[in-house]
């Protein structure tokens, strides 16, 4: 049975009206391309006033005086649309960024690098421990990290007498790489198919009510 819902019945126009850019460009696509956007960004002001009000409260009552800090970089960054005086606003997105930054970098070399150091040295002795299919998996991780590693390590040609061994251990680094960006694009297509997927099950489930 159809749905009686109009919420349904936006959400299935919408999706229709999505789909059709397997055509080409159009003007259904657009006008779904704009409600998405005004919703989100309509949605987006609202969770940003309310933030602001509920992380600057104690700022008014006085029990967090260094948020006056964050208002004023706020602030400052609403002189964009002034054009005269725009260069303000690249004084709090030059104090973000750096922020960021560091964080980041500390974050990268906690877990990307001392983390994937330490699983690699954890993961290798259980190379000999478990069933033969974990002792497979193991080694393979174990393998194309250090295979990887290798790659980046000695993009450079190494010459001398080592020079050809260098090269077998660069060559299958690289081939490790490729096959991991292979399985990452696999899983980015997947996932991409299965919200298509989805988008067909709500209209034939929610909407017209077919296949129970």
């Amino acid at each position: 049975m159809i749905s009686t819902d109009p919420w349904v019945w936006i959400s299935a126009i919408l999706t229709i009206f999505s789909f059709t850019l397997l055509y080409g460009d159009n003007k259904f696509f657009r006008f779904a391309q704009y409600t998405y956007t005004a919703v989100v960004v309509g949605h987006s002001v609202v969770v940003g006033v309310q933030t602001l009000q509920g992380r600057f409260s104690p700022l008014i009552s006085g029990q967090k005086p260094m948020l006056l800090i964050s208002l004023i970089l706020g602030l400052m960054v609403l002189f964009v649309v002034w054009r005269p005086y725009a260069w303000i606003a690249s004084i709090p997105y030059a104090v973000i960024i750096g922020v960021g930054t560091g964080l980041m970098m500390r974050a990268t070399l906690q877990t990307d690098v001392i983390g994937s150091i330490r699983a690699v040295i954890a993961e290798t002795g259980k190379i000999f421990i478990g069933s033969p299919y974990d002792q497979f998996g193991y080694l393979i991780r174990v393998t194309f990290t250090i295979g990887t590693m290798f790659y980046f390590l000695f993009t450079v040609f190494v010459k001398g007498t080592g020079s050809k061994p260098v090269s077998y251990l660069r060559d299958f680094g690289k081939y490790a790489l490729l096959i991991y960006l292979g399985l990452s694009l696999g899983n980015s297509a997947m996932q991409y198919s299965g919200l298509g997927a989805s988008a067909i099950n709500r209209l034939l489930r929610q909407w017209l009510g077919l296949g129970g």
